[in-house]
């Protein structure tokens, strides 16, 4: 078949075959005259816009892209993506001006599916993974290539980021989505409503596939959001409960607006006894979401303000329900309003859906609202990023200190200077809230003294826990960070202006979280406040002063440095360990040690505050300790824990974590020795405790050797170890002040 046979498939002329060869002779002459009259066409906007480029065969594209060079004309963006959808490529030339997921398009469409192209190409496919903005018509032209060279990896990686906006693609990876899940971690979910919560169940599959999580979902009965609470689920992992409204509390307006007002808070009273009964009859967490604003008001003006407004009742019932988490820390709340902050309010709602099935969400608010469930249950899970590694030339400030100089950097009360303060702002609330900031920067040595220098910086030098501000490459400098802070590289985010810069990181170092930074500043400081590894689901006290507990951590390995044996560094520490049990004021932060600790951690069982709280409530079947440590260069905070089992006259150290802050200077043997002699008190001389093996925790495999217990098996790695009282003393250290806080 002639190439203007193979561009006419289909019309008029179907089913005719003179009349259908004559024409797609016709119009195969009509693309060739157009071809060669491209730059005229191109002027005009006029014919190329309505060619099928899918129909026509590359060697005329080449010809259309050299008769445009020829002419000293570039091609346009629109007529890039157009061939490029179709499934050309573009020369190095005509790709220049392409946005990022175009030029990504491009080098797929050029790739035959060789290793060495699929390595190159990978860190640029996951960066569109980040891009919120990406044209829904490039995701499918992007997954359809991808799949046709077989890379399933990254086609699944693609529609998963996507999917919450253009739901439709999942059906282009189709059965690879279910072999993926299938291999993923499960997380058993119930999940309730006051209304319909099928479509709900339907959106969070994906969603959590998204997080790396299979879920495995039961659903309530119709309406049985409040049931469900007051008799919480047996065997699942978590509870997912998705209010609204309409179902909640149905207003009767024959009431006046006294009796309107007595109905609200009798309703309010009845979730929040919910709510309460929730938390003290199971230890699985609770995820729950906020009511949303109205779509329209039922008050006017004073829908916030009269008894009869819609806002006000909501405003009521959400308050019912962040004073219950504040009580318990097994509920996570979800703020809807925040979880559908992307969609406009009279998008939250279809009208059809509800009165036709009582589905109180739009099919977008619905996948916005798994979504949201699904990050928090990743966070409550596995936890935010514990470090902001931050860049400075165009990232922090405008311009380049070492082309510039101090006094030129654009960092102002004026546009674009404006910009890069409130970034710097953003920083150093992220650093109010937990995480360390690091700077991490190509640059002479001496940038760090901007901070001081420059009138318009918010940051100060010391706000950095670290730095390191050199030439050498990024990835090798922040695995020395890591070291030296003694933290994963997983526990990482690192936000650079540089592109370049951000696929170095996310080949050469996987672990770190690299999120595609907008190129616009003014763009950055909400961006980074979207960011969801930055959000906390609690704020400890620990948290607002983690910066100031790593520079007392900063002074003691100087003092080590200084010190001429190890003896005399631990004996001038002055080290006090202060122990008590966890309570429902410190459950949060022991909670956050069994989630993110890695290296000092017995067992890697990731408790969370409804798995420790277990052990707050029956201190005959358990105890849970905490210790804090004070040396004289200040406080360290609580720095380790441990959870121990008690049945009858034995007791299992069940989890033992310790901060890697501490490491080293013998608080491990000290907290050990403690913990021992407290069972003792309670008359259990036989403690049990394991070693189960990780990549990470390598260093304290013989950690229960060193505190006098005996290997009594092992399997694979995994060793059980024994402490009989009268057969061995506890564990000590004369470097280590011991007493317990009642």
């Amino acid at each position: 078949m002639s190439s203007a046979s193979s561009y006419w498939q289909s019309g008029a002329g179907a089913g005719r075959p003179g009349l259908a060869l004559a024409t797609e002779d016709k119009i195969g002459e009509i693309v060739d005259a157009v071809i060669a009259a491209a730059p005229e066409c191109l002027r005009q906007r006029v014919i190329l816009p309505a060619i099928d480029w899918s129909k026509v065969p590359p060697p005329k594209v080449s010809l259309l892209l050299l008769s445009l060079a020829e002419a000293g004309l570039s091609v346009p963006r629109w007529l890039s993506k157009a061939l490029l959808l179709a499934g050309h490529k573009l020369d190095a030339g005509s790709a220049q001006t392409l946005t990022a997921s175009l030029a990504v398009l491009n080098r797929l469409n050029a790739a035959s599916g060789e290793w060495n192209e699929r390595e190159a190409v990978s860190g640029a496919i996951a960066t569109l993974a980040y891009d919120p903005d990406i044209d829904p018509a490039v995701v499918g032209a992007l997954l359809r290539r991808l799949m046709a060279l077989s890379w399933d990896e990254e086609a699944l990686r693609l529609a998963l980021a996507h999917y919450h906006r253009m739901p439709h693609i999942l059906n282009q990876i189709g059965d690879l989505l279910e072999t993926h899940v299938a291999q993923l971690p499960a997380a058993r979910l119930h999940v309730s409503g006051s209304s319909t919560t099928w479509t709900l169940i339907e959106a969070i599959r994906p969603a959590f596939a998204v997080e790396g999580v299979r879920a495995e979902i039961a659903e309530g009965l119709y309406g049985s959001a409040l049931s469900d609470l007051i008799t919480p689920p047996t065997d699942v992992d978590a509870l997912v409960v998705l209010l609204d409204f309409e179902s909640l509390l149905p207003r009767d307006w024959r009431l006046g607006s006294h009796d309107l007002e007595n109905r609200l808070v009798a309703e309010a009273e009845v979730l929040a006894n919910a709510l309460e009964a929730f938390s003290t009859r199971t230890h699985v967490p609770l995820l729950i979401n906020t009511l949303p604003v109205p779509s329209a008001p039922t008050a006017g003006f004073l829908d916030r303000s009269h008894a009869t407004g819609l806002r006000r009742a909501v405003d009521i019932l959400n308050a019912r329900i962040f004073d219950a988490a504040e009580r318990s820390s097994r509920i996570v709340v979800i703020d809807a309003d925040q979880a559908l902050s992307s969609i406009s309010v009279q998008e939250q709602a279809d009208p059809k859906l509800w009165y036709y099935g009582r589905i109180a969400y739009s099919a977008d608010a619905t996948r916005l609202m798994a979504r949201a469930f699904a990050e928090a249950w990743q966070l409550q899970g596995r936890g935010r990023a514990k470090v902001l590694a931050v860049d400075f030339d165009n990232t922090l400030w405008g311009g380049v200190y070492s082309d510039d100089g101090p006094e030129r950097l654009a960092c102002s009360h004026d546009f674009p200077g404006n910009a890069y303060q409130a970034l710097q702002k953003e920083c150093l609330r992220l650093k109010g809230q937990g995480l360390l900031l690091v700077a991490l920067s190509k640059n002479n040595a001496d940038a760090i003294s901007v901070f001081e220098q420059h009138p318009g910086m918010v940051l100060r030098a010391d706000d950095f826990s670290a730095t390191a501000i050199n030439w050498q490459p990024k990835p090798e400098n922040i695995r020395k960070l890591a070291a030296d802070l003694n933290l994963g590289l997983d526990t990482f985010l690192f936000i650079d202006d540089s592109p370049h810069e951000r696929e170095a990181m996310r080949r050469l170092c996987p672990e770190v979280m690299v999120p595609e930074m907008p190129s616009d500043p003014a763009e950055r400081p909400i961006w980074l406040r979207r960011l969801a590894a930055t959000w906390p689901v609690r704020i400890t006290a620990e948290d607002e002063t983690r910066a100031t507990l790593y520079a007392v951590e900063r002074e003691a390995r100087k003092a080590k440095v200084g010190a001429a044996s190890i003896d005399q560094f631990l004996a001038g520490l002055e080290q006090n360990l202060v122990l008590s049990f966890v309570s429902s004021k410190t459950a949060a932060r022991a909670a956050q040690m069994h989630q993110r600790t890695n290296q000092f951690n017995l067992t890697t069982l990731r408790l969370t505050e409804s798995d420790i709280a277990r052990y707050m409530n029956d201190e005959a079947s358990g105890i849970a300790v905490q210790g804090r440590v004070i040396d004289k260069f200040g406080d360290h905070g609580l720095v380790v824990a441990a959870t121990v089992d008690i049945d009858a006259g034995e007791a299992i150290i069940r989890t033992l974590v310790m901060s890697c802050r501490v490491i080293g200077r013998e608080i491990e043997r000290a907290f050990v020795g403690e913990l021992l002699r407290a069972l003792a008190r309670r008359g259990i001389r036989r403690v049990r405790g394991e070693f189960v093996p990780t990549p990470k925790n390598a260093m304290v495999r013989d950690f229960y050797a060193s505190c006098g217990f005996t290997q009594t098996s092992t399997d694979a790695g995994r060793t059980t170890w024994l402490f009989v009282r009268d057969a061995s003393d506890e564990p000590a250290s004369t470097f280590v002040t011991a007493s317990w806080e009642i």
